[in-house]
């Protein structure tokens, strides 16, 4: 038996940030880095901080957990077959910051970073991530190194500003490294060996790439690129992408409305929505713990 399709969680729960499949379960991170499966209310803080990015791989959810303030950041792993446990108060942390000998709590590992995490993305094996300015990474679920590679240059798009930053990785044949510019590098998941590189000539900045049959790239005022065999506009929906993900077609949730455009259907929403995830159907959970069906279309009973 899976989750209810639509439950309504208690205000107090701290807005989703993000919701990861794990078999038949979902695991919902909120926006303070606390971790607990959906339709439960209990809810568990292995570390007092926000997490930044996070997969899951195997039974372990692999995670970053990042303060700015604090200039603070740890990458653990945390297996799922175990119970949750409590970590540190974020007041322990201030006293030494990134020095704090203090892990996420209940961690299979944990490695204090020194340089903020800013992308991450996993196939079956492996979990690959980028540091500021360090480096990309690919290591086993048990923490052991793969190999390591320096960062693109993306040369092609150093003429405009920060068109060059590391944006976001994506993991299929080959690990994607794609720019804020829409520069495009592939590697080697075997040896992080320098594929190939491609300047997509979008003319503005990408926030968002969302993988599904090929990939979408989209703006912070909602212009949407669709890079298959080759990169097209595809819609302009005025407001910033929340999710797409790709099912017979794209599935979008923008800022206040769920979209596909073949067909094309549009169903507008009260509250923001966070995330699209799919049980017996496809649903939306938004940022006040509400879940109810994409587009508002309910399953088909059998």
């Amino acid at each position: 038996m899976g989750e209810a399709v639509a439950d309504i969680m208690p205000s107090p729960l701290a807005a989703p940030w993000k919701v990861l499949a794990h078999g038949e379960r979902h695991l919902v991170i909120d926006v303070d880095g606390g971790l607990r499966w959906l339709n439960e209310t209990k809810v568990h803080h292995p570390f007092p901080i926000s997490i930044t990015n996070a997969v899951v791989i195997k039974n372990y959810l692999v995670a970053t957990w990042v303060d700015h303030e604090l200039r603070l950041a740890r990458m653990a792993a945390i297996s799922l077959e175990n119970r949750f446990e409590e970590g540190p108060r974020r007041g322990d942390l201030r006293a030494q910051g990134n020095a704090s000998p203090l892990q996420v709590a209940g961690a299979a590992w944990s490695h204090t970073l020194d340089s903020e995490p800013v992308a991450m993305a996993c196939d079956e094996e492996t979990v690959y991530f980028a540091l500021w300015t360090r480096g990309i990474y690919a290591l086993d679920v048990h923490a052991n190194e793969r190999w390591r590679a320096e960062i693109p240059a993306f040369l092609a798009l150093q003429k405009r500003p920060r068109s060059d930053e590391l944006l976001s990785l994506t993991s299929d044949e080959y690990l994607n490294v794609w720019s804020r510019g829409g520069g495009l590098v592939r590697l080697s998941k075997e040896t992080g060996e320098h594929i190939d590189e491609s300047d997509l000539e979008i003319q503005d900045h990408i926030v968002q790439v969302f993988k599904g049959n090929g990939h979408l790239l989209c703006s912070a005022n909602g212009d949407i690129w669709w890079h298959l065999d080759e990169t097209k506009l595809m819609a302009k929906v005025g407001e910033p992408v929340r999710d797409a993900v790709w099912d017979q077609g794209w599935k979008i949730i923008s800022w206040s409305r769920d979209l596909t455009f073949d067909p094309v259907s549009e169903y507008k929403r009260k509250d923001l929505p966070v995330q699209l995830l799919k049980q017996s159907h496809w649903l939306v959970i938004d940022n006040q713990n509400k879940i109810d069906s994409f587009l508002g279309i309910e399953a088909e009973e059998e």
